[in-house]
């Protein structure tokens, strides 16, 4: 059984890494794939085989890492030993040698990634082990997630404070102030924040405790015996179909910018940064209403605010920056629901798991959680980028009203249609805070 609530301190502890960890995910996502085939001369192709192959195999060891810190019973030594790993990989990624291979590129990726999911699923399970509290799990995921943001402006921000600088160096002052700021912020999370996963029998799932069932056999049903929870399914679309929806502008934002407004790169940078800065500055705004009212219905408000942004982009004309800011300010606020409100709302459907199936597996949940995003995230490039190249869009499609159309279905249409989908989802989601008090009152008179 969770440990009683925690204080804003502690909140504010485990929060703090998720701000190193963001740190190189521009680079990682946007800036390396074109350093090593274009720069470094490594080659587009080759280099777009092997980052897709590491990112396989990267979705793929999710459920494990999951799983492994459900059965081993611990947060803290595989946050750890992730953070390790993935600082040794961001500076053989980030910091190659004069003329990297192939093979440096896959081992450096996969090292960097592996090291990642290490981290980053048991440190969100975390989050859930923290509190039971529907209220406080909104705080505590808030925080996480707001912290984030902002090492994605900070790590946005470098290249414009580093003027004149090459590409080179810049990707390597953000390898160092990730490892040095990852190293303080992890070390103050395993020293102030309690391993509340850390109990006798809390790493002993129903489906662990059969005798004479090897790990793999344990593992796989572990996996299939998640499909039984309806909650968990139903959050787990909703939640795939959204990050699809806000994956297709994200992946869409600059050839939007660039094609269809016709804007600088300078304008770009600012909207970015405006986005960003929206969402972090709306956090506190949704965490207020979630106290109020239901945390799935406070998403679902924050999805509609989007839509009602996104209807207006197709009226948007060239040099049309003014217009553009405030579609990026409100779709920017509703990113920061996004991030907030679905976390929480997972911690809460963790308790349902354990009290319906006997089974305590917060790890496996968040890992099929995070590779959900990260799927996600990889088909709206595989969407999107495919269809505009078939239109011509980099080929001269700024003249081409046809690729213009397919850029402003894909950027705003098809989202708007996603997330209507997800809010037709999530609206009448049976868990709210009255069932999950309760939940958590009758698996604290449980002992399992």
């Amino acid at each position: 059984m969770p440990q009683p609530d925690r204080g804003r301190k502690t909140a504010f502890y485990y929060a703090l890494p998720a701000m190193a960890a963001a740190v190189p995910t521009i680079p990682a996502y946007v800036l390396l794939p074109s350093y090593y085939g274009d720069d470094l001369g490594l080659g587009l192709a080759l280099t777009g085989a092997i980052l897709l192959a590491v990112r396989i195999i990267d979705m793929l060891t999710d459920p494990l890492a999951g799983w492994l810190s459900d059965y081993t019973g611990r947060r803290k030594i595989w946050v750890g030993f992730g953070a390790v790993i993935a600082g040794i990989g961001i500076w053989m990624l980030f910091v190659p040698p004069d003329q990297p291979g192939g093979g440096h590129l896959f081992v450096s990726a996969s090292i960097l990634f592996l090291g990642w999911t290490l981290f980053q699923v048991p440190y969100l399970a975390w989050g859930a082990d923290l509190s039971g509290d529907y209220r406080e799990r909104t705080l505590i995921t808030s925080l996480r997630e707001g912290a984030g943001l902002i090492g994605i402006v900070i790590a946005g921000a470098i290249p414009v404070v580093m003027m004149n600088a090459s590409r080179a160096d810049e990707i390597r002052t953000l390898a160092m102030m990730t490892i040095v700021a990852g190293a303080v912020f992890v070390t103050l999370l395993i020293v102030k924040v309690p391993d509340s996963a850390a109990r006798p029998g809390r790493g002993r799932t129903a489906d662990t405790q059969q005798a004479g069932v090897s790990l793999r056999a344990r593992f796989a049903q572990s996996l299939r015996s998640l499909r039984q929870n309806r909650l968990f399914v139903r959050l787990l679309a909703a939640w795939m179909i959204n990050g699809l929806a806000g994956g297709l502008p994200a992946v869409c934002f600059p050839l939007f910018v660039r094609y269809y407004l016709k804007l600088d790169t300078d304008t770009e940078n600012a909207l970015i940064l405006l986005y960003f800065v929206a969402a972090i500055a709306a956090i506190p705004f949704w965490v207020f209403l979630a106290g109020k009212i239901s945390k799935h219905r406070v998403w679902c408000v924050a999805m509609i605010m989007a839509v009602s942004a996104f209807a207006f982009v197709p009226f948007l004309s060239a040099g049309d920056w003014a217009g553009f800011a405030v579609i990026c300010v409100f779709t920017g606020a509703a990113l920061g629901a996004d991030l907030a409100l679905p976390p929480a709302i997972q911690a809460d459907v963790d308790d349902w798991d354990r009290y319906r199936f006997h089974a305590s597996r917060t790890g496996v949940l968040f890992a099929l959680w995070n590779m959900t995003n990260k799927l996600a995230m990889a088909l709206a490039a595989g969407i999107a980028l495919p269809i505009l190249g078939a239109f011509g869009l980099t080929d001269g499609g700024d003249e081409n009203s046809a690729a213009l159309i397919a850029l402003v279905m894909i950027y705003a249409v098809l989202p708007i249609v996603l997330k209507a989908g997800a809010i037709g989802m999530m609206w009448r989601f049976p868990l709210d805070r009255v069932h999950q008090v309760a939940i958590r009152r009758r698996l604290a008179r449980r002992t399992f």
